[in-house]
């Protein structure tokens, strides 16, 4: 294996580390007489917590990631989510890399299409996904969360919510969707002001096929977790 595909395989999967009415008409009531000086009534806004909660409940998904860190050049890429799957295609220094994360196997594929190879790497918990949608409002506190807007953003509907992290002194601002309860657009920004800026576009909610999940017929796949279990152990 060329020593430049294994770095790339291995920035790549760094990155991944950083780096789902009822029938018949109404019936026809008389209207309640008003007075003159009566004003219609708002409807009462959604909670944040109902809203992240409508988060959790999707089960597939797939958009576009173009993620900017400081001065950085942006990440872009595509990612695809169902259940405890997940799959991206990111370009790496001009070289598109794939990788599948497959919950189920606790296994990480990572594929360079260029030269036609993969890796099998064993899924532990010091393995962390990408930061998706749905993980920036899993385990937040509703409670603490500050609600500056609603606005529309990419054409949605979206809720503009700011979390500040005391102890870690961060602040996260969230454009988050009003529909699905899940953002668009995230900034986080560091105690020295740097900002990281996540933006999920071309969204999509729904099923995933299951092929998405797969590498493409005819790979070789080194298996990672076997060539470590035949090295020597450490002195």
């Amino acid at each position: 294996m060329k020593q430049a595909t294994i770095l790339r395989m291995i920035i790549c999967f760094m990155v991944i580390g950083l780096l789902a009415a009822g029938c018949g008409g109404p019936k026809q009531t008389a209207a309640p007489a008003q007075s003159p000086s009566s004003q219609p009534v708002e409807p009462k806004q959604e909670s944040v917590a109902d809203l992240f909660a409508k988060g959790q409940k999707i089960s597939g998904l797939s958009y576009d990631l173009v993620m900017t860190a400081k001065e950085e050049k942006p990440l872009t890429g595509k990612m695809w989510i169902s259940g405890k799957k997940m799959k991206s295609e990111m370009m790496i220094e001009n070289n598109k890399m794939m990788t599948i994360i497959d919950g189920d196997s606790n296994v990480v594929y990572t594929y360079n299409p260029a030269e036609n190879m993969a890796m099998k790497i064993p899924l532990n918990n010091q393995v962390k996904t990408t930061d998706t949608p749905d993980k920036f409002t899993k385990d937040v506190d509703a409670g603490k969360v500050k609600v500056l807007e609603t606005t529309t953003y990419d054409g949605v509907k979206c809720r503009v919510l700011l979390i500040a992290d005391e102890p870690n002194k961060t602040q996260t601002k969230m454009w988050v969707r009003e529909d699905y309860g899940i953002p668009l657009r995230v900034e986080v920004t560091d105690p020295d002001g740097a900002k990281m800026v996540m933006e999920y576009k071309n969204m999509t909610v729904g099923a995933v096929p299951s092929d998405v999940f797969q590498l493409p017929s005819g790979v070789p796949v080194t298996d990672m977790g076997e060539m470590m279990k035949r090295m020597p152990p450490k002195q």
